[in-house]
């Protein structure tokens, strides 16, 4: 959520995506799980964006995220496949199953997610 509001100026959550994206740069807290940045490739694939349009999203994405990551393990994906019982898809299984690992709050407004663990997105 945060990735596709803030690479879209016309979306209307536009500016609270780019504020999230921004503060990887100074909070030594907020990382983005690996499974986000291969959903959000899927996400502009699904959407018809050019390997240009992609290879230029990832130049202007690199920057902010770069060492602000945490890799999905072995066994969140345990977790996120009984996440997938209980109703989550596969990217949300596992985003929830990497929260519960290392007990973070979720930057989301997804209602689903919401079920498992502790979210937030800042009204902006």
């Amino acid at each position: 959520m945060v990735f596709v509001s803030a690479m879209n100026p016309s979306n209307k959550l536009h500016k609270t995506g780019m504020a999230y994206l921004n503060e990887l740069k100074t909070s030594e807290l907020t990382r983005v799980p690996t499974s986000s940045l291969i959903e959000f490739d899927l996400v502009m694939r699904n959407n018809d964006y050019t390997e240009d349009e992609i290879s230029d999203t990832w130049r202007a994405v690199m920057p902010l995220v770069e060492g602000s990551y945490v890799s999905t393990t072995p066994s969140a994906h345990l977790v996120a496949a009984s996440l997938r019982m209980k109703s989550l898809t596969y990217f949300d299984s596992l985003i929830a199953a990497l929260a519960i690992e290392t007990n973070s709050v979720v930057v989301t407004r997804d209602d689903a997610i919401a079920r498992h663990v502790k979210t937030e997105w800042r009204i902006g």
